[in-house]
């Protein structure tokens, strides 16, 4: 029998150990405004990850050492209260980044946030680049036409291709 991955000799042991709880990185400004988001929005759930991000149904996800982080939690919390569950066209996801911004502008105005609008545009100009890159044709280089969830037309080849 393997040993446990969770204690050296103990077999018996079904949980893991409890890990030392980390400390916040969250400065005391930012940790109280997630105090407030969490007590004004009870239906979702805040957590520490990798970076911000909502993920359906009810988890929205942080970044703590972010410098923006009111701003990108607030626009995380825009996609979970627009219902921005998925999308099917690569120029929809744009759509749904600007509806969010513009959600997250309302957002700001309701908490007394700054809203940011230079970093709306470099967050939207990420998603745009995307986009573009999506599109290009293989052959030529030139954007392509969506004309599906899975296919691109190059108007300049006259080709269909599938996406990647």
């Amino acid at each position: 029998m393997p040993a446990s991955i969770y204690s050296d000799n103990v077999r018996s042991r079904r949980t893991p150990p409890k890990l030392p709880e980390q400390p916040s990185l969250l400065s005391e400004k930012n940790l109280a405004f997630l105090n407030m988001l969490q007590e004004s929005y009870p239906d979702y759930v805040f957590k520490p990850g990798r970076k911000f991000l909502f993920r359906p149904p009810k988890s929205i996800y942080y970044l703590e050492s972010d410098e923006n982080f009111r701003l990108l939690i607030l626009h995380e919390l825009a996609h979970a209260l627009l219902g921005h569950y998925t999308f099917d066209r690569s120029l929809e996801r744009l759509q749904i980044e600007r509806d969010a911004w513009a959600k997250t502008r309302e957002l700001c105005q309701l908490h007394s946030i700054p809203y940011d609008d230079n970093l709306a545009e470099t967050e939207l100009n990420t998603y745009r680049d995307w986009v573009h890159q999506k599109t290009l044709c293989k052959r030529c280089g030139l954007s392509c036409l969506e004309v599906s969830s899975e296919s691109l037309y190059c108007p300049f080849c006259q080709k269909f291709y599938k996406k990647s």
